[in-house]
């Protein structure tokens, strides 16, 4: 019986969990939604403001509804850009600094923006705003940026800092202990059975289970993060049952890790978990959307490689001996291999004309192997235009994990049994790790590889794959590629 009653306490703090989360989420979705209000309204501010300075006087009705059109294509236009740029991740609201130098990189991004749209667009001799257009950029971004100092305090983003709790002690909790402060949280005290020495001081440690209810009272705790094995507990889970009907935040550790990663965290590792949240992840809906990104894909990178081709081609034959591009085997779909395209860019050691003259190894950061050429065209990522041919041939779709080469599959299943999970679904030429992380030379660099990917499997929807394709493109737009 009491067996029975810690199953169904464990699935009710699942269920809660689950409830937080997409309270937590939908709170953070007002927040950004209010914030890109006030940029809009900023923007608006700005064009009116740009218009009184030009015309030194205040614009007339007439005026204002002359130029509305073309100022409220400009005000999206930029929109979009901040969302690409990240100026509507509460993280760097909360923090100043990045938030200043991000808001003025953008501007300049926007500034150009703004110029090409007004030479594509239909001519019109009566409306010639490049005055116009440089005072509203300027106007309309120093009040955006004031209208996010304010919004500190009016949305009250500090109070995401919440206090927590870790019952239990596990590599996962070591893990984020120093990424809490970034994400909102502060780690206030950690319960485990056994004595911890923990080299942040602040954090008080505890191992008497019945400290539960007195620890979260006294330090105001307002999330409690509980590990898989402090669940099997039954002094735990009864202390637990009594805070659900405290205003305390229940997570399970595997829930919270991967809400403040990205990642899945590999204490879930099981072939139950797997096929709990890995299967039947497709749907007919999901498939039409993922042939139309690819569709857009083959056009939009298709129409840059003709264009760029004999530019890109002649820079590299000029600098490097060997071929202008880079062939090699990948895993894809259902672990079947495939030829992948990529334009050369690193020096041709070897007969093949690959830069390997020992056996395959990892490409690492400062790698004496890239031409200066290929330096250029991997923190471009043009070097990767040449898979307009495996996105054609359908080896690769657009978003998706990154194919990795047979030798190092291999390899990394030898020491991650899972690794082959990744190929449940089509490679892609971005996808959710590539904007994570950067190279992955070692085992444990790879496992986060595996833990960004299978999140990626396992949430994958329209929203994230719109998410990864703007956020790609703001890596390319900032040189950030590897």
């Amino acid at each position: 019986m009491i067996l029975f009653h810690l199953k169904i306490l464990i699935y009710s703090i699942q269920k809660f969990t689950n409830k937080r989360n997409d309270i937590m989420r939908f709170l953070y979705r007002i927040k950004q939604l209010i914030i890109l209000s006030g940029d809009m309204v900023s923007y608006l501010l700005g064009f009116w403001i740009a218009l009184t300075v030009r015309h030194l006087e205040i614009p007339s009705l007439e005026t204002i509804l002359h130029h509305a059109n073309l100022f409220i294509i400009l005000t999206l236009i930029w929109v979009i850009i901040n969302y690409i740029s990240g100026l509507y991740d509460i993280g760097y609201i909360s923090h100043k600094n990045k938030q200043q130098r991000r808001a003025v990189e953008t501007a300049l991004f926007a500034f150009v923006a703004g110029i090409i749209y007004l030479y594509l667009r239909p001519s019109d001799s009566s409306v010639t705003p490049k005055t116009i257009l440089a005072l509203g950029i300027f106007a309309g971004y120093l009040i955006s940026m004031l209208w996010r100092m304010l919004s500190l305090r009016i949305i009250n983003i500090k109070t995401l800092q919440k206090r927590i709790l870790f019952i239990g002690y596990t590599p996962e909790v070591i893990e984020l202990l120093p990424i809490l402060k970034t994400k909102g949280y502060c780690a206030k005290a950690i319960l485990d059975k056994k004595d911890l020495t923990l080299e942040d001081k602040s954090i008080d440690t505890y191992t008497s289970v019945r400290a539960i209810r007195a620890i979260v009272n006294n330090s105001h705790i307002e999330t409690v993060v509980v590990a898989d094995h402090m669940q099997q507990q039954k002094e735990v889970m009864q202390e637990l049952y009594e805070l659900l009907f405290w205003p305390t935040k229940l997570y399970s550790l595997p829930e919270f890790y991967e809400d403040l990663t990205g990642r899945i965290p590999p204490c879930t590792f099981s072939e139950s978990w797997f096929l709990a949240h890995l299967k039947n992840r497709e749907t007919p809906v999901y498939n039409k959307w993922i042939k139309l990104v690819n569709l857009i894909g083959i056009t939009s990178i298709g129409l840059c490689f003709i264009l760029l081709f004999p530019f890109i081609a002649l820079a590299i034959l000029l600098t490097s001996k060997g071929p202008v591009f880079f062939m090699q085997e990948r895993v894809g779909l259902g672990n079947k291999t495939f030829r992948l395209y990529k334009f050369r860019s690193m020096y041709a050691l070897a007969k093949d004309g690959s830069a390997e003259t020992k056996g395959y190894q990892f490409a690492s950061k400062g790698d004496k192997r890239i031409t200066p050429v290929g330096k250029f065209l991997r923190k471009t990522r043009i070097d990767e235009l040449p898979q307009i041919l495996n996105l054609c041939k359908g080896d690769i779709s657009l978003i998706g994990p990154r194919p990795e080469r047979p030798e190092i599959v291999e390899q990394l299943t030898g020491h991650m049994p899972y690794y082959p999970l990744r190929h449940v679904v089509k490679p892609g030429l971005t996808g959710w790790a590539v904007l994570h992380q950067n190279y992955t030379d070692d085992i444990e660099t790879s496992l986060q590889k595996l833990q960004y990917d299978l999140y990626y499997i396992k949430n994958r929807s329209m929203l994230v794959d719109v998410s990864i394709m703007l956020k790609t493109i703001n890596l390319i737009i900032r040189g950030l590629g590897q």
